[in-house]
């Protein structure tokens, strides 16, 4: 736990129980330490058949989605049961809670973190049958296969009206080919961020260039983001519009990678040969879906090898999604709604 989460232990204890003295708990709450933490599971609160409450990390995250139109409560809360997208226990330092976790992102893209982050929770819901078993093999106990609700997001008639929109921006041209620029976070060390992001106007004269940045990236690369000309970027509750809108992603070691896959979609990344969570498993993953590159002169002439090809690492991609994510042809907001759904009737 970290020193935040003993500092207000005793006095978050004495208040909960006094709370559940009164009757006063939350049955159900939905923690938000991002936004992009409620567009994870977005897909799957419709399906939910008990009551819930949102609630954010502090009053800015909430004001930020309630202009979205997402009603939040603001942290401090005190509730039975606590289902989050994150390790986040030193909010909720009290074990009487029970609580789930759901994935962010597909977990193939980095080396697992420690067995007990997961067992931690009362379950731990993964988003497809292959990281369950892999889940087991490195000691994990709590798991359950419940899909990736934000898949559903390509399908939604909202998101692929934001695609269209998005094509029929002042400067985007149709005839150009568009190009979807993502990476992983910069603190990562798996990052091929710093590669790319000073040559992205020498592409504009060629490409539509959309650009998706990593939630936690620095301040200093999205201040810098900000400033290249030609180029269409977005937040990241954006990027499945923007992946709709894309003909390729262009990428590093992100998980963004595995639902370009569910597209069918080509993919070209960036060579990563280090950072701590990198395994040769990953990288070898990684050569499977994509064609590799070492600098942007060579994004034209990998663009031009998918389009002489449309089927160049297709079987590849089809394989590797069926491991991601087992079936994409069925609602993941409903596979994982259903789960949380009996977990919720069990502990009541």
């Amino acid at each position: 736990m970290v020193v935040s989460g003993w500092l207000i232990k005793i006095p978050y204890w004495l208040c909960w129980h006094v709370r559940r003295v009164f009757g006063l708990l939350d049955e159900t709450v939905f923690y938000l330490d991002y936004a992009h933490d409620y567009f994870i599971i977005e897909h799957l609160l419709p399906h939910l058949n008990f009551p819930y409450r949102l609630v954010a990390r502090n009053r800015r995250l909430a004001q930020n989605l309630r202009a979205r139109g997402v009603e939040a409560g603001v942290w401090p809360a005190f509730p039975r049961r606590l289902i989050l997208t994150r390790h986040a226990f030193h909010r909720f330092p009290l074990r009487a809670i029970k609580k789930v976790g759901l994935k962010h992102g597909p977990w193939f893209f980095k080396k697992m973190i420690r067995p007990g982050k997961f067992n931690a929770f009362d379950l731990f819901v993964f988003i497809s049958e292959s990281e369950v078993k892999l889940a087991r093999q490195a000691g994990v106990t709590a798991g359950v296969a419940g899909g990736y609700p934000r898949l559903d997001a390509f399908s939604d008639p909202r998101i692929m009206a934001k695609s269209q929109a998005i094509r029929q921006q002042p400067g985007f041209d149709a005839a150009k080919k568009t190009l979807l620029f993502t990476t992983t976070w910069d603190g990562s060390g798996m990052s091929a961020a710093h590669r790319w992001f000073n040559e992205l106007h020498s592409l504009t004269e060629k490409f539509n260039i959309l650009l998706s940045l990593h939630p936690m990236m620095s301040e200093g690369m999205k201040e810098k983001a900000r400033s290249i000309p030609g180029v269409f970027l977005a937040g990241p509750e954006e990027l499945p519009a923007q992946m709709l809108a894309a003909d390729m992603l262009v990428g590093d070691t992100s998980s963004v990678l595995a639902e370009f896959c569910a597209l069918e979609k080509p993919i070209i990344t960036f060579t990563v040969d280090k950072g701590a969570r990198l395994t040769p498993e990953i990288r070898t993953m990684i050569a499977d879906i994509s064609l590799q590159i070492e600098n942007t002169v060579e994004i034209p002439m990998a663009v031009e090898q998918y389009e002489k090809n449309p089927s160049l690492k297709q079987a590849q991609r089809q394989h590797w999604t069926g491991i991601f994510f087992d079936d994409v042809n069925v609602s993941h907001g409903q596979k994982a709604a259903a789960v949380l759904n009996d977990w919720v009737r069990y502990n009541t």
